[in-house]
């Protein structure tokens, strides 16, 4: 089943499994907030969702509350160690 015309909300930039598993399920539109520059794959790393080669290619907005996305996710791995 496709997601077409569905959004995707997610706190970091999603990884390269990620970001192809959005493409093949058709997600019309991905927002995040912090980029990742060890593993992000939509604009910091790879640039997976603007490969000619696919057939599908999802809107993108970033950087959406990007100070408040990369704390929320520095406390928690911080609380976890």
């Amino acid at each position: 089943m496709a997601l077409n015309w569905s959004t995707l909300y997610v706190t970091l930039e999603p990884c390269v499994m990620c970001a192809g598993a959005i493409v093949l399920s058709r997600i019309d539109r991905v927002v995040f907030g912090a980029h990742d520059p060890k593993a992000g794959a939509i604009e910091s790393i790879y640039k997976i969702f603007f490969d000619k080669k696919l057939n599908h290619t999802p809107k993108v907005t970033s950087g959406v509350c990007s100070e408040e996305a990369g704390a929320l996710l520095k406390n928690f791995f911080l609380k976890k160690r």
